[in-house]
């Protein structure tokens, strides 16, 4: 081989391709030890590289797209359209949908390639896989112009299932250049109203559990991990004090449209049952006006 990996990568999926997978799922864990250390040691190949692989192989190694380098808006929709009807065509397992979420949240931090991403491609975060902190597809998905496309959808589900994704004790939202301040407007006004108590109540239950972590991180040294303790000693305590308090003001916004609604509710159930019981009432009174037949003339006489 030479020692040149695409060599090897090549030889896999060419076995790959041929039923052996041996060569290629051994190159993809190879590829999740890496990133666990480096976001950057695993690189797009080049487009030829992915000529006549699988549609396995083409999802889990995902578009030869380099982030880079320039590519053409031509090239960019031919092979992301390619990446697509990939896709399409393998099982919806676990692994395709960390790949395909993770792909989709760095092409759709490029503003240049963010317009070629298929409407009905972001409902895979409706999966809500579980992104490793230093992947490449978390990094990029925490910038808030993904959150601004991802409003634009109009889909609250997906909305919710991309605020779980990118919410972590390990990292935080783009609070930079307006980050906060759009990330406040959407849990205010995106979260609003009676028929949204489901979705503010899973993004609740998932700030309790990022600002638990935190808590843990910062009091109890004695039960953390090797990794987190590498992680506290580059972030350290200002770090994690600045995310508790970003993340409890979602959760303080959150709280207080929950209160709204919760108050709307209950006004529309007052007027519900005032304006019932006047119904009800309307139907059974006794009329007060009577009218008095006299008798005819003709029975007084008779």
């Amino acid at each position: 081989m030479h020692g040149d990996p695409c060599v090897l990568f090549r030889y896999a999926v060419h076995q790959e391709r041929h039923g052996d997978t041996k060569l290629f799922d051994a190159i993809l864990r190879l590829k999740m030890r890496l990133r666990s250390w480096n976001p950057f040691t695993w690189h797009p190949f080049a487009p030829e590289m992915l000529t006549n692989a699988s549609p396995r192989v083409s999802v889990l190694a995902g578009p030869p797209i380099n982030l880079e380098r320039e590519i053409s808006a031509a090239d960019a929709e031919d092979l992301i359209s390619k990446w697509v009807e990939a896709i399409s065509e393998v099982s919806r397992t676990r692994e395709v949908a960390r790949s395909v979420v993770e792909v989709l949240l760095q092409i759709a931090a490029n503003p240049h390639l963010r317009p070629f991403i298929p409407a009905d491609l972001w409902l895979w975060l409706n999966k809500r896989p579980s992104l490793s902190p230093v992947c490449g597809g978390f990094l990029s998905g925490c910038d808030y112009r993904i959150l601004r496309t991802v409003r634009a959808l109009k889909d609250i589900g997906v909305l919710t299932s991309y605020l779980i994704l990118i919410w972590s004790e390990w990292g935080y939202f783009s609070f930079y250049d307006g980050g906060f301040e759009e990330m406040q407007i959407s849990v205010r006004e995106d979260f609003k109203g009676i028929g949204m108590g489901c979705h503010r109540a899973e993004l609740i239950q998932r700030l309790d559990y990022i600002l638990g972590e935190l808590d843990r991180l910062s009091r109890h040294l004695d039960v953390r991990s090797e990794d987190e303790n590498l992680w506290y000693e580059r972030f350290g305590n200002h770090w994690a004090g600045n995310m508790k308090n970003k993340y409890g003001e979602f959760k303080r916004i959150l709280q207080e449209v929950d209160q709204e609604a919760t108050e709307i509710l209950n006004r529309m159930l007052h007027s519900f049952i005032f304006l019932s019981l006047l119904t009800l009432m309307d139907l059974h009174r006794t009329p007060l006006d009577l009218h008095v037949c006299p008798a005819s003339p003709m029975s007084i006489n008779s």
